[in-house]
């Protein structure tokens, strides 16, 4: 292992131990945060320790080591060596800066292990079910008006320029354009995201766009001329729009186009049999064009059409934005439909037993940065089916099979 992971991995198991011990200050709290928010491993890593009874159980023995009674033994013995209250001030000095580093040395070492396996090893989970899947994380692939991609994980560059626009990754995943560089040539960026990937951008304007899984957003660089347009090329995207009377803000999807000025949407274009683009209305006031007619938006309304059809009715918001929001949540959700989500971000294959009958529906709530075992026990915990996990592929079985 390099020096640099080093230095980080005892930097991480330092601000553990001392949030464990109950004595972490306000900005280490705010280093240890984005330490945890870099990636889904190391919060897992960090419930794991925060909970691991091996642990618990050195911090007790040495809580128990600086307790009166041993104190009083170790006491004893720097009495005969030195009976100077300066010696038994240096003593316990050294000995509670001992215990409290070989509580560092425990987690320090854990975290090193951690990195280790990481790198080198893949990890496999194993569940009720068989194997078990981790959930997705913010990465996605930035591909730039010449053609290069750039990955966005946890090791892309905090900053680079593109096209006379500097962009900048956030610690907490964020991709943000800036115009403080500026450049004539019309330039369009695409940023891809993964199945088990999710991402936000802040473009140009300040727009703040959220991207769930197998999703892919095309957009300027710089926003030129009286409007401000993007193609939302598949998938789900959760859109702030900068507000700008000057400059409405269009939003191509599949059988839609979609115009705001300052409001907040939801738009749901993964591909299904009945070919519908789905727009969701949060607050503040759209108009959609759809099969060659405008039709304005109200909050808590959505519109969905495909090629034939254009329908307008009332959305319930907080289940549509749920995913944006870290949750899943069902409501008589058609089963198929749940196991699509799940797939996306988890990055399963889907295979359902012979003679399954998909037309059942499910409800509940749970939150995405769970194992995929979490969710698959309690949908099994309704009767609605039974399931096995071999690596990533998800067999789905009736319930009394």
């Amino acid at each position: 292992m390099n020096k640099t992971n080093t230095g980080k991995s005892f930097r991480a198991a330092y601000l553990i131990n001392r949030y464990l011990q109950g004595n972490i200050t306000a900005p280490e709290t705010e280093e240890l945060e984005t330490w945890l928010n870099s990636s889904e491993q190391n919060r897992q890593l960090f419930e794991d320790l925060r909970s691991a009874e091996a642990v618990e159980a050195q911090l007790q023995q040495f809580k128990n080591t600086d307790s009166e009674e041993g104190w009083q033994r170790l006491q004893h013995k720097i009495n005969r060596r030195n009976n100077s209250q300066q010696a038994k001030k240096n003593w316990q000095i050294w000995w509670r800066s001992v215990a409290a580093l070989l509580v560092l040395s425990i987690i320090a070492w854990q975290v090193l292990n951690y990195v280790v396996k990481k790198t080198e090893d893949k990890v496999i989970l194993t569940s009720q079910y068989g194997d078990d899947v981790l959930p997705g994380t913010k990465r996605a692939e930035l591909i730039l008006s010449n053609g290069t991609t750039v990955a966005l994980d946890n090791n892309t560059d905090s900053s680079f320029t593109e096209n006379g626009s500097a962009v900048q990754r956030k610690a907490n995943g964020a991709i943000i354009y800036s115009n403080r560089l500026v450049s004539n040539e019309a330039a369009w960026n695409t940023i891809r995201i993964p199945n088990g990937g999710e991402y936000m951008v802040v473009l140009e304007d300040g727009t703040k766009v959220w991207l769930n899984a197998a999703s892919s957003l095309r957009y300027p660089v710089r926003f030129s001329g009286n409007e401000r347009r993007v193609e939302l090329m598949g998938g789900e995207a959760y859109f702030e729009i900068a507000k700008n009377k000057e400059k409405p803000f269009i939003v191509v999807a599949a059988t839609m186009e979609i115009q705001a000025v300052g409001t907040a949407f939801n738009v749901n274009s993964y591909a299904n049999a009945d070919g519908f683009t789905t727009t969701t209305l949060t607050n503040g006031l759209v108009k959609i064009n759809a099969l060659g007619k405008t039709t304005p938006l109200l909050p808590g309304e959505q519109m969905s059409a495909n090629h034939l059809v254009v329908q307008v009715a009332k959305a319930d918001t907080g289940l549509t934005t749920a995913w944006k929001n870290g949750l899943f949540m069902f409501k008589n959700t058609d089963l198929q439909a749940v196991m699509e989500q799940l797939a996306r971000w988890y990055d399963l294959e889907l295979v359902y037993a012979p003679g399954f009958k998909k037309r059942k529906f499910f409800t509940g709530e749970i939150k995405r940065q769970v194992q995929l075992s979490k969710i698959l026990q309690m949908m099994e915990m309704t009767g609605i089916a039974r399931f096995t996990v071999s690596g990533n592929k998800v067999t789905i079985l009736s319930y009394n099979d």
